[in-house]
């Protein structure tokens, strides 16, 4: 009789056991959340370059027509050649050198500088602009497989 009771128990047991793995609650938890990227605003230059012009004529009145000209030719070298231009410059720089050629077909000796146009001292400046670059602080979620038996044994929520 006791060794019935005993059997009776252990298969009462093996039951609940079955019963338990065939209807445990998988899922997995998360102990800590995803952390997204973040970014930040940063100022880059981009290789090419913004000319602009003072408007105050690098020559003099009375100056002799070829050193304008020569004064006019450094403004230009200086600021407009040898680099990519963005296109406002290029148009800028390409009006200086139409002036120049303009300046040397009506030059001759003796001439001299009457009047100051509107051309004047060239700047170059590189341009800039900004973009988005990662922080690099992207965290993945922290997670395990939680298991819940017969509602009651294990994780359960």
């Amino acid at each position: 009789m006791a060794l019935s009771i005993v059997g009776a128990l252990l298969l009462i047991a093996v039951i609940i056991v079955v019963v338990a793995f065939t209807t445990a609650r998988h899922w997995t938890k998360v102990d800590t959340p995803e952390k997204p990227e973040t970014f930040h605003s940063e100022e880059y230059e981009t290789g090419l370059y913004l000319v602009s012009d003072d408007g105050v004529s690098p020559c003099a009145v009375d100056q002799d027509w070829t050193d304008c000209i020569d004064a006019m030719e450094l403004q230009y070298a200086g600021a407009c050649a040898g680099v990519e231009l963005v296109p406002a410059a290029v148009t800028l720089c390409g009006q200086h050198r139409a002036e120049i050629d303009r300046m040397r077909a009506a030059d001759s000796e003796g001439s001299v500088v009457a009047s100051l146009g509107d051309f004047g001292h060239l700047t170059r400046t590189p341009e800039t602009a900004t973009r988005q670059v990662s922080n690099d602080d992207y965290e993945a979620a922290v997670t395990h497989e939680a298991v819940c038996y017969l509602g009651f044994l294990g994780e359960c929520e």
